[in-house]
C-alpha cells in the first residue's frame, strides 16, 4: 500500500518546531556523510517555467526520495520577482533498506501555526534558514530585525523562533506601511513575543542580533554599515542563474551589498558546491568579483562537525541559504507520512510499494 496525502491533508499536519528539528537532523546526517544529500537541481522550459528538484537520503528516518516543484517567475518594474504561476507541488517518500514507495505528498506544506502561509516552498526554506541561524547566531541572541512581510518573512520569524527560544522581541520593515503594521500584529499574536513594525530598514539592522532578509527583492536591501558587532545575517532568495542565462531578466538576484559581506568574520552556506553550481549573484558572484575569497567560505556541514562556524560574540556572520535542503525536507517527508497514518489521513492505494522484489542475479 501506498499512502497519498493530497494538498489538504498536508496543512496544519505538524508544527514549525518539529519542521525545524526534521530539518536540522537532516542537515547533521548529512555532516556526517555527505553522500546522503544531492545538489538542488533546475531546468526550464521554454516559455520560462522552472522545474525544481530537491533529493535528500536522510539515515535517521531512514528514506529517500525528492521534492519537485515548477513556476514561472516574472520580474516586475520593481524589480521585484513574483510567480504568476505554481504548479503542484509533489513529494515522493521511499524507505530507505529497500527502496520500497512509502508516500506520495501533493501540495505546498503549511504547519500548524501559519495557515495560509503556503508561498513558495516557505515552509522547508524557512526551516533550513532556522538552522543555519541557530549554529550561527549568538547564543544569547534576542532579538530579531526582519525585512518582508509577506509568507517567506512570516515562516523565516517563526522557525527561528522555534529554533532560538532566547528570542524575545522582533521588528520588521517593508516598504508596506499596511503590509508591516498586519505582519506585526498577526506575528506577535502566534509568537508570543513583541513585534514591531518599523519606518525603516535601518531600523530593522541597527542593535539586531539577527537579520533575516526575506524579501522577493533583485536589489540589496540594506546597507552593510548598520550591521552591529556579533550580528548575525541570513539572505534566503534563491539562484535564477537559468532565467538570468537564457535571457529571461536582466541581472541575477541579490538583496545583501558587498558591505555586508566584507564585514562578515563567518561566511557559511547550506553548500559550497550548490553555490558553485547555481552561481549565485551573493556568495559565488563576490568571489568572482574579488569581494570575499573561496577560503573565507564554510558550508552547513563544516559548522556542524565544528570545523569552522563563529568563535567570538562580536563577529558578524553571515548565512546564505542556498537551498540544499532536499536531506532535511525527506525527514519532514517522513514525519508527515508517519502523522497521518496514525491519524487515519489520506488515501491508501492498493499499489505494491514495489515494482519487482527478484534477485537479479537469479535471473535467467
Amino acid at each position: 500500500m501506498v499512502l497519498v496525502l493530497g494538498p489538504k491533508d498536508v496543512k496544519g499536519l505538524i508544527t514549525i518546531k518539529e519542521a525545524v528539528d526534521a530539518m536540522e537532523q537532516g542537515f547533521f546526517d548529512w555532516s556526517k556523510n555527505k553522500w546522503l544529500a544531492e545538489l538542488r537541481q533546475r531546468v526550464h522550459s521554454q516559455a520560462g517555467v522552472r522545474l525544481t528538484v530537491h533529493m535528500g537520503a536522510p539515515n535517521t528516518p531512514d528514506t529517500i526520495g525528492t521534492l519537485l516543484h515548477t513556476e514561472k517567475p516574472v520580474i516586475g518594474e520593481d524589480q521585484r520577482q513574483t510567480y504568476s504561476h505554481r504548479g503542484a507541488r509533489v513529494r515522493v517518500v521511499y524507505e530507505g533498506q529497500n527502496g520500497g514507495l512509502l508516500s506520495i505528498q501533493v501540495g505546498e506544506l503549511e504547519v500548524t501555526e501559519l495557515p495560509g502561509v503556503n508561498q513558495n516552498v516557505v515552509i522547508p526554506t524557512s526551516c533550513a534558514t532556522a538552522v543555519g541561524t541557530k549554529w550561527l547566531a549568538k547564543k544569547d541572541a534576542k532579538t530579531v530585525g526582519i525585512l518582508g512581510s509577506r509568507g517567506q518573512a512570516r515562516g523565516q520569524l517563526a522557525a527561528v523562533k522555534a529554533a532560538i527560544p532566547s528570542v524575545q522581541r522582533a521588528v520588521v520593515f517593508s516598504p508596506n506601511e499596511d503590509n508591516r503594521k498586519r505582519f506585526a500584529g498577526s506575528m506577535e499574536q502566534i509568537l508570543g513575543m513583541n513585534v514591531t513594525a518599523v519606518d525603516t530598514a535601518r531600523e530593522a539592522v541597527e542593535d539586531m542580533d539577527i537579520v533575516l532578509t526575506a524579501t522577493n527583492s533583485n536589489v540589496p536591501t540594506f546597507d552593510g554599515e548598520w550591521l552591529s558587532p556579533g550580528a548575525h545575517v541570513c539572505s534566503l532568495v534563491s539562484s535564477n542563474k537559468g532565467l538570468h542565462e537564457a535571457g529571461f531578466i536582466a541581472k541575477a538576484r541579490r538583496e545583501i551589498d558587498d558591505t555586508t559581506l566584507q564585514r562578515a568574520d563567518v561566511v557559511v552556506c547550506n553548500s559550497i558546491e550548490q553555490d558553485k553550481l547555481d552561481r549565485t549573484a551573493i556568495v559565488w558572484g563576490a568571489a568572482e568579483e574579488g569581494i570575499i575569497t573561496w577560503d573565507k567560505v564554510a558550508d552547513l556541514a563544516q559548522v556542524m562537525r565544528g570545523e569552522a562556524g563563529r568563535t567570538d560574540d562580536d563577529q558578524i556572520t553571515f548565512f546564505k541559504q542556498n537551498a540544499f535542503w532536499g536531506v532535511g525536507d525527506q525527514v519532514i517527508g517522513k514525519l508527515l507520512y508517519e502523522k497521518a497514518k496514525e491519524q487515519g489521513i489520506g488515501i491508501e492505494l492498493d499499489v505494491d510499494p514495489f515494482e519487482s522484489m527478484t534477485d537479479s542475479r537469479e535471473e535467467g
